[in-house]
């Protein structure tokens, strides 16, 4: 892990690695979020370094074995309210949003991660219909200003403390921070033990609504 420890990619060096990754298949049909994932996930595997992939796979790994998926909320649990900070600085609560309907919460972990960028894009894509359904889309991120281009509602979750509400947070295993790091995450100007927690991603779009 020593080897890694002094890399650090340039910024956005993650996110154009998978920025060729077409959202049409060979045959004109829009490819699934999970094909646009899996090929971002190959781009981004064939031109990084070795060893900052490996110690990726050891995180993935740790994480499957700890069953965090299967703990977090699930359909029919009453959704954990919050009240939190937009980038414009408003409050925006949780309550609030359900006495208008139903919501679709999403947690993304910033733009430093290209897959969260992927999912940003196909909610964005969906958030018409989600909106047609009546329903309002909300994302969480722990870094504030997380996404200024996503067309739909960001707020802030400092030390992705509602993430860990949501049963889908973890802290980032110290032997592993050093690949992390290299990816550009944590922000140097973050600071604090906080800093290192992150929500998982499960296979599918990370949603929860409530009611």
């Amino acid at each position: 892990m020593n080897d890694i420890t002094t890399m650090r990619l340039l910024p956005g060096a993650a996110n154009q690695r998978c920025s060729s990754v077409r959202r049409m298949s060979s045959t004109g049909n829009h490819m699934s979020l999970k094909a646009q994932l899996d090929a971002c996930r190959h781009a981004f595997e064939a031109s990084t370094a070795p060893g900052i992939v490996a110690a990726l796979h050891g995180s993935v790994a740790e994480l499957v074995q700890t069953g965090l998926v299967r703990q977090a909320v699930k359909a029919g649990e009453m959704a954990p309210l919050f009240r939190l900070r937009s980038d414009t600085g408003d409050f925006v609560a949780l309550s609030e949003a359900l006495s208008r309907g139903p919501v679709v919460v999403t947690f993304f972990r910033g733009g430093w991660c290209p897959f969260c960028r992927l999912e940003l894009q196909a909610l964005a894509q969906a958030r018409p219909e989600i909106e047609g359904l009546g329903a309002t889309l909300i994302g969480l991120s722990p870094l504030p200003d997380a996404d200024s281009s996503s067309s739909f509602l960001i707020l802030t979750d400092p030390g992705c403390r509602i993430a860990v509400r949501y049963r889908i947070a973890f802290t980032v295993v110290r032997q592993f921070r050093p690949a992390y790091l290299a990816l550009g995450y944590p922000e140097p100007s973050e600071k604090g033990p906080d800093r290192w927690v992150l929500r998982c991603r499960p296979p599918t779009s990370s949603t929860a609504t409530g009611s």
